[in-house]
């Protein structure tokens, strides 16, 4: 059930909390649709980033720890339609190692969920979107890298704690994807084939952990048709604007979202 706000919530105090998640009023929910759609359009664009974009932009409206949760929920859905238009570029050589790293590092992502402060959680959040946005603006063209140059394991189990703990476990095999697959289909096949498996493990480990509350739920159902209207106008984006331009917007978009989060959470841990 969606809890009433009291009268004279700004929609701000809802980000720090002390004890459980912070219950879900209508500038959260609404928040969640609308950063679900846009999430959701980058998914479709470049095969990665809908944790990038949900969880430093809802984190704004709902604490931290509820946004990753739901991200993670919303991104599982979202690999669906997105792998099964790829699935014959998947190259499973690529996904097996990394797929068994990953799986091996969710429980530890699991438990730094729980047992890290909120306010530390956010800053590690907008850290981690920083550091890859520039990674990934400044790293290397597709294909310039051999494949064994970053063992596959240990970037596979980097991605589980990260994508437990985050919900953004897409960074270490986005860099490590982007500097070894020559084709972009193939590059979008085997990220999303690494990443569906690895999202039904993580979501699991959360249900079975307590994390995912009714009002999680709620809000995932919600967002189901923004996620559906975003994933369509990715596609469409797709094949009339270059990828590149597109992705340098987010990037700085997220950039700037992210320092603002961390100097708010840093205010409050003062």
């Amino acid at each position: 059930m969606r809890h009433k706000a009291p009268a004279g919530y700004d929609g701000r105090e809802t980000l720090r909390f002390t004890g459980g998640p912070s219950p879900l009023t209508d500038t959260a929910l609404a928040a969640a649709i609308i950063i679900t759609c846009g999430a959701a359009a980058t998914q479709s664009l470049t095969g990665f980033g809908f944790a990038l974009v949900m969880v430093p932009l809802l984190s704004l409206a709902w604490d931290v720890k509820s946004a990753v949760v739901t991200s993670s929920l919303l991104g599982t859905v979202a690999l669906l339609p997105l792998l099964f238009e790829v699935r014959r570029h998947v190259h499973m050589s690529r996904v097996a190692p990394m797929l068994a790293g990953s799986i091996a590092g969710i429980p530890a992502g699991i438990w730094l969920l729980g047992w890290i402060d909120p306010q530390a959680l956010e800053i590690l959040v907008g850290a981690i979107v920083i550091t890859t946005s520039l990674l990934l603006y400044l790293g290397p063209s597709s294909g310039q890298t051999r494949a064994g140059a970053i063992p596959s394991v240990t970037v596979g189990a980097l991605s589980g704690v990260l994508r437990a703990s985050t919900s953004m476990g897409g960074p270490p095999a986005v860099l490590y994807l982007i500097g070894t697959e020559r084709q972009v289909e193939a590059f979008r096949g085997t990220l999303l084939a690494f990443f569906l498996p690895t999202s039904l493990v993580t979501v699991a480990g959360l249900a079975a952990v307590g994390r995912v509350t009714p009002d999680i739920l709620v809000t995932t159902a919600l967002a189901l048709p923004a996620l559906a209207i975003g994933l369509i106008a990715g596609a469409r984006v797709r094949a009339v604007v270059r990828q590149e331009v597109f992705r340098a917007i987010v990037l700085l978009v997220l950039v700037a979202t992210s320092i603002a989060i961390i100097v708010s959470a840093s205010t409050e841990l003062v």
